[in-house]
């Protein structure tokens, strides 16, 4: 088994500490999606760089770090072991709470992305002054007049 150093010359075994971690959650601030505003969470994601496609299990994984943080519990492998456990312990009725969540962002990020590149081209298009020589690219120098 391995085994996680926590204060000096303490060595205490990854799994007592899971064990610890999960005894001292509150379940009511995990199992509760983002009060389920799927407008709220697609904008906090659309701070990233590349906004990321989501899964329900990404979700519950949040909701256990801010449960962490609240316990000043900062390693990332617990939190990933804790999220594991709860997710594979959760009901179907849960997983499928959060499941649909991430649905609901990743549409609403994806519609996001569209709008944004539409107006991004019509912008870009209407930057454009000269007058674009496109019939003899199109019809290989023909002139219809």
């Amino acid at each position: 088994m391995s085994s996680l150093r926590i204060r000096r010359n303490c060595n205490i075994s990854t799994h007592s500490i899971l064990y610890y971690f999960l005894s001292r959650i509150n379940y009511h601030r995990i199992y509760l999606p983002f009060n389920s505003n799927a407008q709220i969470l697609a904008a906090q994601m659309r701070c990233v760089r590349n906004i990321p496609n989501i899964i329900g299990q990404t979700l519950l994984k949040r909701n256990v770090k801010r449960e962490a943080n609240r316990l000043r519990m900062y390693n990332r492998h617990i939190i990933s072991l804790a999220t594991d456990y709860i997710w594979n312990n959760s009901t179907a009725f849960q997983r499928d709470q959060f499941t649909t969540l991430a649905e609901s962002v990743n549409n609403i990020n994806r519609n996001h992305a569209l709008r944004l590149s539409r107006e991004d081209f019509i912008f870009r298009m209407n930057q454009i002054t000269t007058p674009q020589p496109t019939h003899s690219i199109l019809f290989n120098g023909s002139s219809f007049q």
